[in-house]
């Protein structure tokens, strides 16, 4: 499910996810920005800021506000990779961190999706912030995101 793993002062997480839906439909979901506030936990009080795009496509920018241990933060993410029913990347321009890359993967198994997530990441003070808050909330938000998921694409 959750693998982390830390290469050069980079950290990384990686999650795969089966889902029994076909590649249009998963990919359709996940390229869609509204979706977003489906599958992020609400204690993050997560909000896109208008106007929020229809779909997603290369060179797309977002923003967002979010509070995390109470302290508000503004995040903006462009779309630097796009290929339909294949993948997307987004990459933090303005944000908490002092890098952030996620690539998102579809791939097709029989009539299941499999559903990739690369998060690429630096922080401020590196090993120790990560390892006292960084990498436990990552963990906490990309587990409800899996649960989240499990619900939308459940048969």
């Amino acid at each position: 499910m959750l693998k982390f793993s830390k290469n050069k002062g980079f950290f990384q997480l990686s999650v795969e996810q089966k889902v029994p839906q076909n590649i249009e439909s998963v990919f359709s979901f996940f390229e869609t920005p509204k979706n977003l506030n489906l599958i992020t936990p609400p204690w993050l009080n997560f909000k896109i800021i208008p106007p929020i795009p229809e779909s997603t496509h290369e060179g797309l920018e977002i923003s967002y506000r979010l509070k995390l241990h109470k302290f508000p933060m503004y995040w903006k993410s462009r779309i630097i990779k796009y290929k339909q029913n294949e993948f997307f990347c987004d990459k933090q321009i303005l944000g908490p961190y002092l890098f952030w890359e996620h690539m998102h993967t579809f791939s097709t198994d029989g009539g299941n999706t499999i559903i990739k997530d690369v998060v690429n990441y630096k922080v401020l003070f590196g090993n120790i912030l990560n390892k006292l808050f960084v990498e436990k909330d990552i963990k906490k938000i990309f587990e409800f995101r899996y649960k989240k998921i499990e619900e939308v694409f459940k048969k």
